[in-house]
């Protein structure tokens, strides 16, 4: 994992071009792949609310081995490396004076690779910061909060495929999930001709960055990405078209969106799939209508996508009418346990969730934030035009 870039000058330049260009010797060797038996060497990035799950559920499996943490919240670095230090008789480094720190573990050479849990509008700086360094990383989700930040980490991925990149989509660890989607592509329900997916949460009491619509990217991208991961799973395709309504000011404090519908159009391959789906923060404790929804229904039956099962509209020759997905019921830590295989393994093509399915859910959240903006139908094209950037703060 040697660069022949100084930690100085990695710590100078930004991402894209000018870093690409900077650690192109790194990235055509990528990450060295551990030898067996080696615990891997980890760096955390984010150790708050998000980020501090994580460390704690990292240090609950074994053959890894957390060393530098990086966080600019004092506080947070400090609970971080105590917390290391109690579990493991270790201490850890520590980085957090100015909010580019995290660049000088994307270029130490004694990592295996990093976690990442930071604000949305910091992912696709980090991760494209990550990619270019050769860096393997699990970075929570959403892949980007804009569409220029997609095209980056993606363009970075293309020059370095070889990185090892879970998206934190932890629903897509669940192994029985995963059975019956397969099941799915292979023709159980047929050709689908229609998805209904709704999270319906109660009155929203978020604060910080999450009530910033420009940090966050409004809870279609914070939150709503984990439905639109399970929407590309199935599908495999991008929608074309999305209209939206929706509301926002009616709490207090905050201007993300409150609550909104949409209806997503997808191509000719298919053509008869309409996707609804609703998401908000309104629902009153004790009545009937929140919760949530994952479903398609096809020509042959329908799927529930977080149930694991098919309910199928003909018996089968056994009899049954009811197909369940087999596989163990993962969550995060399968997630993470997922990623740290692959790195041992050095196979992109071994984890859950990686770029593809960051960029499908964000393409969707996206759509959807396009259209409450316009008040119109909008395209996928046209969305990917925007030209906005997420509001980091300059190098």
């Amino acid at each position: 994992m040697m660069s022949s870039v100084s930690r100085r000058d990695f710590l100078k330049i930004g991402a894209g071009a000018g870093l690409a260009a900077a650690v192109s010797s790194r990235r055509a060797r990528g990450a060295a792949k551990p030898t067996e038996g080696e615990p891997l060497r980890v760096g955390c990035i984010g150790t708050g609310g998000r980020g501090s799950y994580l460390l704690r559920q990292v240090l609950e499996l074994g053959g890894v081995e957390v060393v530098v943490i990086c966080d600019i919240t004092p506080e947070n670095l400090k609970e971080a490396m105590d917390l290391v230090e109690k579990r493991s008789g270790k201490r850890p480094e520590g980085f957090g004076a100015y909010p580019y720190d995290y660049r000088q573990i994307l270029s130490r050479d004694d990592l295996h690779c990093v976690v990442m849990a930071t604000p949305c509008y910091w992912h696709s700086t980090m991760y494209v910061d990550a990619i270019n360094a050769g860096m393997h990383f699990y970075g929570e989700k959403p892949l980007a909060i804009t569409a220029e930040g997609v095209k980056a980490v993606n363009d970075a991925y293309k020059k370095n495929p070889n990185v090892i990149a879970q998206i934190g989509f932890q629903w897509g660890a669940h192994q029985a999930r995963r059975d019956i989607i397969r099941q799915v592509h292979e023709g159980l329900i047929g050709e689908l001709i229609e998805g209904s997916f709704q999270r319906l949460n109660g009155w929203d009491t978020h604060t910080r960055w999450y009530a910033d619509r420009k940090l966050s990217g409004d809870w279609m991208l914070e939150q709503a990405v984990h439905e639109f991961n399970l929407m590309w799973m199935v599908t495999q395709t991008h929608p074309v078209k999305c209209y939206t309504v929706g509301r926002s000011g009616i709490i207090p404090d905050r201007d993300t969106t409150n609550y909104y519908t949409t209806i997503l159009e997808y191509p000719d391959n298919l053509k008869n799939l309409i996707m609804r789906y609703s998401h908000g923060w309104i629902e009153v404790s004790g009545f009937s209508r929140g919760g949530f929804m994952s479903h398609f229904v096809g020509r042959k039956g329908a799927l529930d996508v977080m149930g694991a099962y098919v309910q199928l509209r003909e018996k089968r020759e056994d009899g049954t009418m009811r197909v369940e997905g087999e596989g163990e019921k993962g969550d995060t830590p399968a997630h993470l346990a997922n990623f740290f295989d692959a790195v041992r393994a050095g196979a992109p093509d071994k984890i859950n969730c990686g770029i593809a399915n960051g960029t499908g859910a964000s393409y969707i959240g996206l759509l959807i934030r396009q259209s409450l903006e316009q008040g119109r139908p909008v395209t996928l094209e046209e969305t990917l035009q925007d030209t906005r950037k997420p509001p980091v703060p300059p190098v």
